[in-house]
């Protein structure tokens, strides 16, 4: 056991008056082990009468929930020894005292008493992740520990270390021993490990540990509440303190890594993890083959924050002339107590009282980043900064940032682990800027579906700006500006399966020669494969123009959103020996773009259609955005007006014609001329369009009625 050399801290305490309470309590659940459904039911009673207690839904593995059928004696514990108010608490264990007949009186006091975090108050996890002996193992603990002298039982310390394989179980066990016999069991939760300056060994807790522990702390000869007491009493006036203490507290403990984390996992409804891995007290590797040393070099006492990166524009707390900032919002931060040893699965304790907060500039994107403190590491002060913000409570200097961020070059707006400058981040506010005139909400709405379906089709009226917003769709989605991870194809009716994904080619300089070329779509998957962590985007224009059908094969099935993956993967029509089969990573996004007023071409295919998500653009003429847009580039208002009134007029009688309807609209993009300064546009300019874009147009539209043509020709140019 290692321990620091502070002396401990002497509290006066007049009465503990909830330990005769809660030690009658244990006595009389003893004999409860063989009525847990009777405990659940009386639980339930109470939630139904108003009380604040622990949500009693068990969850299987497909995701059904239902009322827990079995309990332990510590989750029972935890029901009102979690943070609730004292009035909350008081008043179940009034009901408890009537349900169990207890002689001892109501507490007076809490002093002491450790709590739970109210997102993980079970000792035992969901029945999809529960063995059939989890809870049995926690009442056995449970009567050996009310025996005499049970640290001293050898059957005692091996129902300690049995329980300990009950995941969801960890220090919150020894909170549990000291709530039943608070004058022989130590707690050794965050909170008392700090104060007592106890660390727990590498591989995480055990029995032998505990017991050498317990009996070090004895010699001090000081009642384990009063210890109790004064630790959470500490921590209290330790949440006042200025981050300088907590620095040195990092400094008297060193040897510590930090570890920042993502929790999002696009195979998940929801994607975002973070409240099953609090609830659950862990922090999971989303992936199979990844990241796996990362996570089995995970030690103990290691700090750990689930983080989310995007970007911001937008209502920043700090001037960034206008420009996209890279953001990382810290969503938890907690300890590693326990590492499984699988690659994938650490137990944390999660600190319950930690509120989300938000860093800009040093950012990465990656799965996991261990944050590097080292001497040799080039951005050291940064990470420093990073550490001392997540951990240790001090607030980001954004000017110190902001500086280094505005001295960079134009192209160099962020700083990750890897390179100090890398792509330019791009937000949602980009694109609204760049001219596409829809809402952030409904940009939103559309990123989120694209996220979601990870397949979508942007169609609309020819001139709505299909081809201009699919690009940066892709942007706000990557979060930077990266076209290494774009990638554009047009379809055609001569487009096959073999230029898209594999086929055979000739071999240049061999007459009659033919080798096994990869396709365009092929080459990009394997780019995806590579670096699963970054989003990569596939834009196909002119979707519906080529036999999707035979372009697409065996991929159909493979570009559905749960079917990516290597789990799915399938052999390709055209393979070489001993090839792996081929599957479509997770990480790559389809949009296709489609015109929806062409008669010439076919109707996508219902078997592909069920496949993406269907997003409709419009004509934005009758758009105030629109408007802002042109008149923020000095047009002339007067013909900005009349832009709207006669191309909205003209847009309405199109709509209203039983032939044509809304896909055959006129689009804004006619009318949204390159650069950034309008003011030389004169009704010149506008006339020209008109005349060769727009009625050409008319004229193939009203190609049997010439006079319908003409008088929209006149309102046009009137």
């Amino acid at each position: 056991m290692q321990r620091s050399s502070r002396v401990t801290k002497t509290t006066t305490v007049n009465q503990f008056t909830w330990i005769p309470f809660y030690q009658g309590l244990a006595e009389k659940l003893a004999g409860w082990e063989h009525r847990q459904p009777e405990l659940i039911s009386f639980l339930e009673e109470l939630r139904t009468q108003g009380f604040v207690v622990t949500p009693l839904n068990d969850k299987d593995g497909d995701g059904a929930r239902f009322l827990l059928k079995e309990i332990d004696p510590f989750t029972f514990f935890g029901v009102f020894n979690r943070r609730i108010g004292y009035d909350q608490r008081l008043a179940i264990l009034s009901q408890m005292k009537q349900y169990f007949e207890l002689g001892s009186e109501l507490p007076e006091d809490f002093n002491g008493v450790p709590i739970l975090n109210n997102m993980k108050s079970w000792f035992f996890p969901n029945q999809k992740s529960r063995g059939i002996s989890d809870v049995a193992r926690l009442w056995r603990v449970f009567h050996l520990a009310l025996e005499e002298n049970p640290l001293e039982n050898q059957e005692f310390l091996e129902a300690f270390d049995e329980a300990l394989t009950v995941k969801q179980t960890n220090v919150n066990l020894t909170m549990g021993l000291y709530w039943i016999r608070p004058y022989t069991f130590l707690n050794l939760d965050q909170t008392s490990r700090s104060y007592l300056g106890i660390r727990l060994p590498e591989g995480g807790l055990t029995a032998k540990f505990y017991a050498q522990t317990v009996a070090s702390i004895l010699e001090d000869e000081k009642p384990f509440p009063e210890l109790s007491l004064a630790a959470w009493g500490a921590e209290n006036e330790r949440a006042r303190k200025v981050a300088e203490s907590k620095e040195a507290e990092y400094r008297a403990w060193g040897g510590i890594n930090y570890w920042l984390a993502g929790a999002y996992w696009d195979d998940r409804d929801p994607a975002d993890q973070t409240q099953h891995f609090l609830e659950e007290g862990i922090w999971e590797n989303g992936y199979y083959n990844r990241y796996i040393n990362e996570v089995m070099s995970m030690r103990v006492n290691d700090k750990i924050a689930i983080k989310a990166a995007s970007t911001q524009r937008k209502d920043l707390p700090f001037d960034a002339r206008n420009k996209t900032i890279s953001r990382m919002t810290i969503k938890a931060i907690g300890t590693i107590v326990a590492n499984r040893n699988d690659g994938r699965t650490v137990e944390v304790e999660w600190d319950p009282s930690f509120e989300e907060k938000t860093w800009y500039f040093y950012t990465n994107r990656n799965t996991i980043w261990h944050l590097r403190t080292d001497d040799n590491y080039r951005l050291k002060e940064y990470a420093q900064k990073l550490r001392d913000f997540v951990w240790y409570g001090k607030e980001q200097d954004h000017d110190w940032f902001r500086r280094r961020f505005l001295s960079l070059r134009e192209t160099d707006h962020i700083l990750s682990e890897y390179i100090e400058a890398s792509k330019p981040p791009y937000s949602i506010e980009d694109l609204i800027a760049s001219g596409v005139f829809l809402t952030e909400a409904e940009l939103k709405y559309i990123l989120e579906r694209l996220h979601s379906k990870k397949a979508m089709i942007l169609q609309g009226p020819p001139g709505v700006g299909k081809t201009f917003i699919a690009p940066k769709l892709a942007f706000a989605l990557m979060k930077e500006i990266d076209n290494e991870r774009l990638e554009t194809v047009q379809f055609h009716q001569s487009y096959s399966y073999d230029d898209f994904v594999r086929g055979y080619r000739p071999v240049a300089g061999k007459a009659g020669s033919f080798t096994l070329q990869n396709g365009v779509f092929y080459d990009f998957c394997q780019k995806a494969i590579k670096d699963p962590d970054r989003e990569y985007v596939f834009i196909i224009d002119e979707v519906n123009r080529g036999n999707l059908s035979q372009i697409f094969g065996e991929l159909l099935m493979l570009i559905e959103a749960d079917k990516r993956g290597p789990e799915f993967a399938l052999p390709l029509t055209y393979r070489n020996e001993d090839e792996p089969h081929f599957f479509v990573p997770p990480n790559l996004y389809l949009i296709g773009l489609m015109n929806l007023a062409d008669r010439s071409l076919a109707m996508v295919d219902y078997a592909l259609r069920r496949r993406f998500v269907f997003v409709t653009l419009k004509p934005q003429f009758d758009s105030e955005l629109f408007r802002q847009w042109l008149i923020a580039r000095s047009m002339d208002a007067s013909l900005v007006q009349l832009i709207m009134e006669r191309l909205t007029e003209l847009n309405q009688e199109i709509r209203e014609d039983p032939l044509l309807g809304e896909n055959y609209q006129i689009g804004h993009s006619f009318f949204l001329p390159r650069g950034d300064n309008f003011a030389g546009l004169d009704k010149n300019w506008y006339e020209g369009i008109v005349r060769t874009e727009i009625i050409p147009l008319l004229k193939e539209y009203w190609f049997d009625n010439p006079k319908k043509a003409e008088e929209a020709e006149k309102r046009l140019l009137a």
